[in-house]
């Protein structure tokens, strides 16, 4: 049993849970406007994804003021060399398949353009320091939502695309800034020490407290309207975005739940879109 906690933890550490994540998110997508997606374009989100997501520890470790205080910075900080000559591999593997994969070609486009966005963006928000960190967690949640969608937003018309997508879509971007500002929420006084800003550069903790409040119950507004309103063919993703947001908001308010808790169940939750294999 010990060796499974290890295992989920070093997941968790490794924002492995987080790539699984993305790709249940094209799936539920995908599912949305009824295409197929080669698996091949499922393992590079895959790659590229984890490669973001480390290269910002590994950036947030080395940057850290002594001894990060988090288990995962610690952990990016010690096998910094191991990591990024990983985050290099996985780039070159990824660009080598990216253009050389036919199935690519309907997103290579809007993938590099994706792609050159993300980069010039996270070198901005590092350059610039604490004083705009709290754009950090909203352009995150905004690049994954159109990461995990914009492969099957290409696979179809933009004229035939129904509205209904493009709220989903934003519902999923709540989900996602609802869970990253948890996060914050959670290690404000970690990030504090190890002078690492975030959205409480702009507003108190108990400012956030309310916003990711208001924010969680929006997005399971919408959804109430939408299943009223919608064919039944949109309750199970309307189900689905409702358990993440309503179960993250559960989490929150937990009194009885640690830190480490909450942050691996949150990113678990973006896993349950694998439930639509099942149907």
């Amino acid at each position: 049993m010990e060796i499974f906690r290890k295992i989920l933890l070093y997941i968790n550490l490794l924002s492995l849970d987080v790539v699984l994540g993305a790709m249940a998110g094209m799936l539920f997508f995908s599912d949305l406007l009824e295409v197929n997606i080669a698996g091949s374009v499922y393992f590079l989100l895959g790659l590229a994804v984890w490669s973001i997501y480390t290269l910002d520890h590994l950036m947030d470790a080395r940057g850290a003021i002594g001894k990060p205080q988090s288990p995962r910075h610690q952990l990016h900080q010690k096998y910094h060399r191991v990591l990024s000559a990983l985050v290099i591999c996985c780039i070159l593997i990824g660009a080598f398949l990216f253009f050389r994969l036919t199935e690519m070609e309907f997103i290579r486009t809007l993938g590099i353009l994706l792609g050159v966005v993300t980069l010039f963006w996270m070198g901005f928000l590092k350059i610039a320091g604490p004083k705009y960190s709290w754009l950090k967690e909203i352009s995150t949640a905004l690049i994954y939502v159109l990461g995990i969608s914009f492969a099957p937003i290409a696979k179809v018309d933009f004229e035939l695309i129904d509205i209904s997508v493009y709220v989903f879509a934003f519902v999923y971007f709540l989900a996602a800034l609802v869970n990253l500002l948890m996060l914050s929420y959670q290690d404000a006084e970690v990030d504090q020490k190890d002078g690492f800003g975030s959205v409480l550069v702009l507003i108190p903790k108990n400012g956030l407290k309310k916003l990711i409040t208001v924010l969680g119950l929006t997005g399971i507004g919408v959804l109430v309207v939408f299943s009223a309103i919608l064919p039944s063919y949109y309750h199970i993703s309307s189900m689905i975005l409702g358990l993440i947001i309503g179960y993250h908001l559960i989490l929150f308010f937990s009194k009885n739940q640690s830190k480490d808790q909450i942050r691996r169940k949150s990113e678990a939750l973006f896993l349950l879109p694998f439930l639509l294999l099942l149907l």
